[in-house]
């Protein structure tokens, strides 16, 4: 009897262990995947952290590389030509052509000035009296009393080429001093009807002191067609240019 009982016993204490032990196996496991899945979810983590800090990093590299090359025309060396006349010596900066912008109301003021100068000094038995009423209608009186004795004067291109000649003029350069007063450069040259040099003359060089205004009375509309934006000359002084 006690035999059958030590072995009941003992059959219980083996149902036990291997309900401990089973118990212990699963607790281990489950110790297991949760040390696992906590592992995981560190690593998702941290790869989240490290995409974003690279995200990060990607932006700010664009916005440096943008800030750089915004700033790099600020540190173009922009190379620019010096010319030199070859019969005056006289320089001047060439201006560049790519990426340089006058205003509109510079490229009139050139152009109508431009206009007027060759008008003045230019010469044409054909068209003398045109030349005569533009250079009035752009002039002050003062000015225009000068061109009117001038151009009547003996010693007058109209009294010495009278229609065997007439007279060219090639604008070189026009320089705005301010925004009243410009300097202008040009080559005024005789030529024979068929549109050769002269014989007996040859090309000389001038530069002429120009001060105007805005100021014009325009009174008909033949006026306007010649000055629309009433440019008035009010002082011309023309020089010859030293040749050296």
């Amino acid at each position: 009897m006690e035999n059958t009982n030590y072995y009941e016993h003992s059959k219980k204490e083996a149902s036990k262990k291997k309900f401990e032990e089973k118990n212990e196996k699963k607790d281990y496991f489950k110790a297991i995947r949760d040390f696992e899945r906590s592992e995981i979810e560190i690593i998702k983590k941290k790869a989240k952290t490290f995409t974003i800090l690279a995200i990060g990093e990607f932006v700010v590299i664009c916005i440096l590389g943008f800030a750089i090359a915004s700033l790099a025309p600020l540190k173009t060396a922009v190379p620019f030509l010096v010319r030199v006349d070859n019969s005056t010596g006289y320089t001047d900066i060439a201006p560049q052509l790519s990426d340089a912008k006058e205003s509109y109301q510079d490229i009139e003021t050139k152009y109508f000035l431009s206009k007027y100068l060759i008008n003045y000094e230019a010469y044409d038995w054909q068209t003398i009296q045109e030349q005569a009423d533009t250079v009035k209608t752009m002039s002050s009186q003062k000015v225009f009393s000068a061109y009117d004795t001038m151009i009547r004067a003996d010693s007058s291109p109209l009294n010495i080429l009278k229609n065997n000649y007439k007279i060219k003029v090639q604008i070189n350069s026009v320089i705005l001093l301010r925004k009243d007063m410009a300097q202008v450069r040009f080559k005024k040259m005789v030529l024979d009807l068929s549109g050769k040099p002269a014989p007996g003359y040859r090309a000389t060089e001038w530069i002429s002191t120009i001060s105007f205004d805005w100021d014009k009375d325009i009174k008909t509309e033949k006026e306007r067609l010649v000055n629309p934006l009433g440019l008035q000359v009010l002082s011309y002084q023309p020089d010859p240019e030293v040749i050296k």
